[in-house]
């Protein structure tokens, strides 16, 4: 009973931490909002894109300064545009200048006449009240994100993200199979339903989604600690403890202890099957 329990309660700090390592995705295919956001765009694809996309995209290839610098100059030929103002306040927000960053999207949204525009923006300041611990007001913000552009992905995975967070896994997993996801090929929108589906108990669904995440992403720290908790309720920990060895270490100081108390729990039942 003890064991389950654990399981349980590291499975909850996993996706609390999930969101907080390097999810970059080299292969577009497997990203459904790249449309959207360059978040999770891989070095690759941002050089191959970087003389086709906005002037933004070099934020994203951590030349800030240089964009900001830019932008500044660009001040009376652009000012008029909300994009201008969104897309100086997504440099602000790379740099976790969380408050310039408000500043600009604020900006953009009493500019914008299109109501995608305003979306976008709506989403980020949503963001910006998560990292301050802000929960209520951040999802007030996506939810009206999500009302005036309802084809939108981002917005909706953003509150999948807070649901798993606080333990409301049947709202994650209405949000995370949205009409505005079907169709598309996500690894953190399957691992998500994979670890709803995990923590309500629901082990055979968690397995369908974690087999339909391409096995070279089980080495990101969060989906290994995962798939491990998965494996050990399965009775597979060899396995397990195999998953846990080949991980890539995120650097994220809890996540890197929550992968310690796993290999602790791994080498515990090991000694005890002996």
């Amino acid at each position: 009973m003890r064991i389950l329990l654990s399981i349980a309660l590291l499975t909850t700090m996993v996706s609390c931490v999930s969101t907080r390592i390097d999810r970059k995705i080299n292969d577009a295919s497997w990203d459904s909002l790249a449309d959207e956001s360059y978040l999770r765009w891989g070095e690759q694809r941002l050089l191959k894109s970087a003389k086709t996309e906005h002037p933004v995209i070099g934020c994203y290839r951590g030349e800030s300064k240089k964009v900001l610098e830019s932008y500044k100059k660009d001040y009376l030929t652009k000012h008029d545009d909300p994009y201008y103002w969104l897309h100086i306040g997504n440099c602000y927000f790379i740099q976790e200048n969380w408050s310039k960053a408000e500043f600009f999207y604020r900006i953009s949204i009493d500019e914008a006449k299109s109501k995608t525009l305003k979306s976008i923006a709506l989403n980020n300041l949503g963001l910006i009240h998560f990292k301050y611990e802000q929960w209520e007001k951040g999802k007030t913000y996506l939810k009206e994100s999500m009302e005036l552009a309802p084809s939108i992905k981002v917005p909706r995975y953003n509150i999948s993200q807070l649901y798993l967070q606080f333990g409301l896994y049947d709202r994650a997993i209405e949000v995370l199979n949205d009409p505005a996801f079907r169709g598309h090929k996500d690894i953190d929108v399957y691992f998500s339903l994979a670890n709803a589906y995990l923590y309500k108990g629901e082990i055979n669904r968690a397995a369908q989604y974690f087999q339909m995440i391409p096995r070279e992403h089980y080495k990101r720290e969060d989906i290994a600690a995962t798939y491990a908790l998965y494996l050990i309720k399965q009775g597979k920990v060899s396995e397990a403890k195999r998953v846990m060895e080949d991980r890539d270490r995120s650097g994220v100081v809890e996540l890197t202890q929550i992968s310690q108390k796993i290999e602790k729990m791994i080498a515990f039942r090991l000694k005890k099957d002996k």
